[in-house]
């Protein structure tokens, strides 16, 4: 348990040391943009490609690649159903907010630094199908709720999802696992070295992009959305561990990661659609280390380090 402790604190330090950072000059919040391409074009595909290394596919990650897109869309299907009264921007910040997982820049790194490439590679699974979904299909209902389905194309939502770096990288090491293709060691090792620098970049991106200050209009909607999170992964969690087929440190890795942030551009995502930018982004901020808290408190509980 010390163990785990000392690991989670380390996270929280990290990033406590970008907020202050922040606070103190020496980084701004524009400098978001640049860390974060770093870290979603470079680091964290690398980071991906060194877990192919030795990882063999089997039927039970496709399991994992559906269970992340089904969970999505259960929660926005639930989301529709209890916002239909609201006003179409009101909506698609509950839909955008309310579902998808920020694995890349939270979890992916946390978890990777507690378990084996294998196990880890359940993360990845997880986190393809629910890439599909945050990077093309979440954002296009939320945006057919705001603007009409006459502003959204299929053009653009493949553009957004092949954007993805992180989701190619999974696409093409799937595939090359697939057909049986490896890949030379030299790359691997060069994946690994630069892989490294994810951890302790995803985390100080995370601090930097902190942000305590809200306002009193919006304080219902985030409680709403933080409260329906909470609910909605204590029922995955409960339902995954307990009656998904499978070895038990597969169901266990599955009901941790249901408990991810939300996705760092849901921000973004939000002010396309009409709703306060500030809103998302306090939300994002807050579920951040609350996330990172209670996947600390069920590796301890369900006795994995």
């Amino acid at each position: 348990m010390e163990i785990v402790l000392t690991k989670a604190f380390g996270f929280l330090f990290m990033i406590g040391v970008g907020f202050g950072l922040k606070r103190g000059g020496l980084f701004a919040q524009k400098d978001t943009d640049l860390l974060s391409r770093l870290v979603m074009k470079i680091t964290l595909p690398m980071v991906i490609i060194s877990n192919f290394r030795t990882l063999s596919l089997d039927v039970s990650f496709l399991t994992d690649i559906a269970l992340g897109f089904i969970t999505n869309l259960v929660a926005i299907s639930l989301v529709l159903l209890l916002s239909r009264k609201k006003q179409p921007s009101e909506r698609a910040f509950f839909i955008i907010n309310a579902s998808g997982y920020n694995i890349g820049l939270c979890t992916l790194p946390f978890m990777q630094s507690f378990f084996a490439a294998d196990a880890v590679a359940v993360v990845c699974m997880f986190d393809v199908g629910n890439a599909i979904m945050v990077f093309g299909i979440t954002f296009t209902i939320a945006t057919l709720i705001t603007k009409g389905k006459d502003n959204v194309s299929v053009k653009e939502i493949f553009k957004t999802l092949f954007s993805s770096m992180p989701f190619v990288a999974y696409l093409v090491m799937i595939s090359l696992c697939s057909l049986k293709i490896q890949l030379p060691n030299i790359v691997f090792d060069l994946a690994t070295m630069m892989g490294q620098a994810n951890t302790f970049l995803a985390m100080i991106l995370i601090g930097i992009m902190f942000e305590p200050k809200m306002k009193k209009s919006v304080l219902k909607d985030m409680g709403s959305v933080f409260v329906l999170r909470l609910v909605i992964a204590c029922v995955f969690s409960f339902l995954i561990y307990h009656y998904l087929p499978g070895p038990l440190l597969h169901r266990q890795i599955l009901s941790i990661i249901v408990f991810s942030p939300i996705l760092s551009i849901a921000p973004i995502y939000t002010e396309r659609c009409g709703y306060d930018r500030s809103a998302a982004a306090v939300l994002n901020s807050l579920m951040l280390p609350f996330s990172l808290i209670i996947m600390t408190i069920l590796l301890i509980v369900l006795k994995l380090y």
